[in-house]
């Protein structure tokens, strides 16, 4: 999950879980409200009642039949499925507006009434209220119930409405925050886009710098200053390579062919061994020299210009070359698998792709038990696979992973001479070509690298 994605999922969680709250407050105070409001009304019509019961004079008091009657008479029955019911202090029920059934009650709740003046309670969906007041020296228990049909359908419709609301509220945000995230990270993916495809020819790229200073912006201009550093570096790193390059070539020429000079004159045969293996350091110093002049020359200006080449002339050209300093060295050729229409052409520098073969026939020439490497060629309609072998002492576990680091030689050739960039070079060489090499191990004595090339380049 990108940061923009990130940052944009935990505000809108945020701010759904603040709307969930608010909505809830307001369903619930609401829900509070109607209630208190609701046993307002509930404690008015009972207090109605005690109040006209305090108006009937003591005598007809007395009188139970009579003064039932004429509170069914008087009383209002403003409150919906309205139920009173009231007790003398003996407890004992003296009136109630219920005649359409059997009157029932909750003893218990007279006895509380004798503990505390009035008391509430739910009894199925419906809300009750009991009160104690004393009339004329008596206490009298009036218990009323209601059920706020109103009041709870308001409940449900704003219940209804919050929810909608929340729904609508929290999608609206969702959306919102995505696309405000998306404007206001748009300089870090214009950030992000950029520098994926820097590569080491564009490092004079400079981001465009915005007027505010934010944190976006700060971080623009530190990678601006970077990059100009960078570059700065990088150039005189191929200055000094060409350059170094270029200088060490010239004497390194004479060198070999004042060596090659002294070989047909020298008549010890001791003197022409020596020579011989100066000679073979001469080879592997020159080859090294060219590889990171070919390299410097086609990273000088980054691009690449590529051509066709046919990968099995580089390979006969990369053995002829290989095999005039190791007259011993022979290589067996076969193309195992190829399409109708293939031609083993690749799109590349041929010079570069030489150097690569030069390099593994060498190897192989170096440190195989018997000088002699096996070629196999197979193409597909996606790439081209060469499969080059060599029999010799295979390289430990842990030497295998650094292979094709600078400097780095195996326990298998301590007594050979090498820079240890051979390798390093090839893979560059192969990574400028967008192709790809590894190294593998089988038998008991097998080394094999595997070289793909694509075939469109």
């Amino acid at each position: 999950m990108n940061l923009k994605t990130r940052i944009s999922l935990n505000l809108s969680i945020a701010f759904s879980i603040i709307i969930t709250a608010v909505m809830t407050v307001i369903y619930f105070s609401f829900s509070k409200f109607r209630k208190d409001e609701f046993r307002d009304n509930l404690e008015n019509s009972s207090l109605i009642t005690a109040n006209y019961i305090s108006r009937i004079p003591e005598s007809e008091l007395q009188n139970e039949e009579k003064s039932i009657a004429n509170i069914d008479h008087v009383e209002e029955d403003h409150l919906l499925n309205e139920k009173v019911l009231v007790f003398n202090s003996n407890k004992k029920l003296i009136f109630s507006n219920v005649f359409d059934r059997k009157v029932t009650w909750d003893a218990q709740r007279l006895d509380e009434l004798d503990r505390q003046e009035k008391i509430f309670w739910n009894n199925r969906g419906k809300e009750n209220i009991g009160i104690r007041i004393p009339i004329k020296g008596k206490n009298y228990y009036i218990l009323t119930e209601a059920e706020d049909i109103t009041g709870n359908a308001k409940l449900h419709f704003l219940g209804i409405i919050l929810v909608a609301l929340s729904v609508f509220s929290v999608m609206l945000i969702w959306v919102f925050s995505y696309f405000f995230m998306k404007k206001q990270l748009r300089p870090l993916d214009d950030f992000k886009d950029t520098i994926t495809d820097i590569t080491a020819h564009q490092l004079t790229i400079q981001l465009p710098e915005q007027s505010h200073d934010d944190e976006i912006n700060v971080m623009i201009k530190a990678f601006n200053t970077m990059m100009k550093r960078l570059n700065k570096a990088f150039r005189a790193q191929q200055e000094f390579t060409s350059s170094a390059s270029h200088e060490i070539k010239t004497p390194l020429t004479r060198i070999a062919f004042k060596l090659e000079n002294l070989e047909r004159t020298a008549q010890d045969e001791m003197v022409k061994k020596e020579v011989t293996s100066m000679q073979g350091d001469i080879f592997h110093l020159s080859d090294t020299v060219n590889s990171l002049l070919f390299l410097s020359k086609v990273e000088e200006n980054g691009k690449k210009y590529f051509e066709d080449v046919r990968l099995d002339e580089v390979i006969f050209d990369a053995f002829e070359h290989v095999k005039k300093n190791f007259p011993a060295f022979e290589m067996d050729f076969n193309i195992t698998e190829q399409t109708d229409d293939g031609d083993l052409t690749v799109q590349g520098v041929k010079s570069l792709l030489e150097i690569v073969f030069v390099n593994l026939f060498k190897n192989a020439a170096l440190y195989s038990k018997v000088p002699a490497a096996a070629v196999e060629v197979s193409e597909d309609n996606d790439d081209i696979k060469v499969r080059v072998m060599n029999r010799g002492d295979q390289l430990r576990e842990d030497e295998t992973k650094k292979i094709f680091e600078a400097f780095s030689r195996g326990s298998n050739a301590p007594s050979k001479t090498g820079s240890g960039l051979g390798l390093r070079i090839t893979r560059r060489i192969m990574e400028y070509h967008n192709g790809k090499i590894s190294y593998q191990k089988e038998d008991a004595d097998a080394n094999i690298f595997i070289l793909v090339f694509p075939v469109h380049g």
